[in-house]
């Protein structure tokens, strides 16, 4: 059988750019070491499948539902290449990724974003949901999903996020604590951030944008970085913090236990499936929550490094390919 030629819409970046941006990264440098298919970067080329990541074809740009339908009907992006093949149609099967609704995670019910992946599905031969919590967000809004879907979590790129030349707490120093945010927006804890900063024994670090309208107490800032550096951030600190609310399936879970960081995590949205097993829910009492990473940080870190494999795109990524295969198969 020939190669299946995989086309991922959407224009990553090296720059920080928030989640999807570093997952889609870590899956397109994944698909280059596989052998029965194909990465095409050229969305006018011919190609057999179709990726859509969430609303967006590139960090800040909305897909257009317009060039989607086209896709769907008859193959192209465009009414009139689709005249020049004189109107013979392609078969474009296309897989659909889903993150979570902003109506639910960030309070916008109307956002534009929401919009578009909600209308996605309609043309769609797959769906891939990040977690159970964004199937159920969805089947809130829409009912049952009309098309076959699948929940597969996110994972890293593990040459990048790894435990390579970590050391871990020896329980005498200092709790060094580590969180980071591409996004200002207030649901993602920042005020947690700053009474967490303010406990006698630990120390708190952050790595990204801070709004400017919100004292960081004791908190140390760094700007935005690249991953490689990131990582780096990541494997200086023992316990990674993350009060952000409703969020679907966020990436840096997988970034920081993939660097041998327990998680004090918010206990909403689709962070509990991934993080309940390697950290402790955070609650009003801090220093109690504190006691809970410390009393259980050595089963904490024998769990990570138990299932540390489960963290990386080698193993996301074959299960997302696993999906592409059949939704060809289907086709034929």
């Amino acid at each position: 059988m020939n190669r299946i030629r995989v086309f991922i819409n959407y224009k990553t970046t090296d720059m920080p750019w928030g989640g999807s941006n570093s997952f889609l990264c870590a899956l397109k440098e994944f698909s280059t070491n596989l052998k029965d298919f194909e990465l095409i970067s050229d969305k006018h080329a011919d190609f057999d499948l179709m990726l859509l990541n969430t609303a967006y074809t590139a960090p800040g740009r909305y897909i257009s539902l317009k060039q989607v339908r086209r896709y769907h009907e008859h193959g192209y992006s465009n009414l009139f290449k689709y005249i020049l093949k004189r109107f013979k149609k392609r078969q474009i099967k296309i897989v659909l990724r889903l993150d979570g609704l902003r109506r639910f995670y960030a309070e916008m019910p109307e956002a534009e974003g929401d919009r578009i992946q909600l209308s996605l599905i309609r043309f769609a031969d797959a769906v891939i949901f990040q977690s159970d919590e964004s199937l159920n967000q969805f089947k809130k809004i829409t009912g049952d999903i009309p098309v076959q879907h699948y929940i597969i979590h996110n994972g890293v790129n593990q040459k990048i996020f790894n435990m390579e030349g970590k050391r871990f707490w020896n329980k005498k120093d200092k709790l060094k604590i580590f969180t980071t945010s591409w996004s200002t927006n207030p649901r993602k804890g920042f005020g947690d951030i700053v009474r967490l900063s303010l406990i006698d024994g630990v120390t708190v670090n952050f790595v990204g944008n801070w709004p400017k309208e919100i004292n960081h107490g004791k908190v140390y800032l760094k700007p935005s970085m690249p991953q490689n550096l990131l990582s780096e951030e990541y494997k200086k600190n023992d316990v990674f913090f993350f009060p952000s609310r409703n969020e679907a399936c966020p990436n840096v879970i997988y970034e920081a236990l993939s660097c041998g960081l327990p998680v004090i995590y918010h206990p909403s949205g689709g962070t509990p499936e991934i993080a309940s097993r390697y950290g402790v829910e955070f609650s009003d009492d801090l220093i109690e929550t504190l006691d809970k990473v410390a009393n259980n940080y050595d089963s904490f870190i024998e769990g990570i490094k138990r299932d540390y494999f489960l963290f990386s795109i080698d193993y996301v990524g074959k299960r997302y390919f696993e999906v592409f295969q059949k939704v060809f198969i289907d086709r034929i």
